[in-house]
């Protein structure tokens, strides 16, 4: 018996099941950082918005690291640049697959996020942050859905993202 996620309702009991989890908690938090980049809200939380990104990115390179296996699992590491590394040998050797030069900089631009927004006077942050780590997180996420999806693939996901 798999355990049982209430908020998605999958049973994570195989790969597709696990990596599509982690694609819908991307889906989350992106979700999360968009409505709180909208909400208004005074002052706006750009930290948290920022965080959100950060995560939907993290948990869109673990889904890919999921789906394709690594031969160490996942590692429970928030860089999304590590991540990336751990699964870009396979993903070339095995699928032909190289992730791009602008995935591998955005994921290593976004990882800051993944710490510094939750403590006090440790990064200041702008609208132009915010918006940057919108984009970022986007582009990361559609790059691995696109990755997941890619023909002879076979995967099904259902898996959106909105502006």
């Amino acid at each position: 018996m798999g355990r049982k996620d209430e908020g998605i309702g999958i049973d994570i009991v195989d790969q597709e099941n696990e990596y599509k989890a982690w694609l819908s908690y991307s889906k989350m938090d992106y979700d999360c950082a968009v409505y709180l980049n909208l909400a208004p809200m005074y002052p706006r939380p750009l930290n948290i918005i920022c965080y959100h990104c950060q995560q939907a990115a993290e948990k869109a390179a673990k889904a890919l690291v999921v789906y394709y296996g690594s031969p160490g699992g996942m590692a429970k590491k928030h860089s999304v640049e590590f991540q990336f590394n751990q699964i870009k040998n396979i993903l070339k050797r095995d699928k032909g697959i190289d992730i791009p030069e602008e995935i591998i900089t955005k994921s290593a631009e976004i990882s800051m996020y993944a710490s510094e927004p939750r403590y006090p006077n440790e990064l200041v942050l702008d609208e132009q942050d915010v918006n940057r780590a919108l984009q970022d997180s986007k582009m990361i996420m559609d790059w691995v859905k696109k990755t997941i999806e890619a023909p002879g693939t076979g995967a099904e996901t259902g898996y959106v993202t909105e502006p």
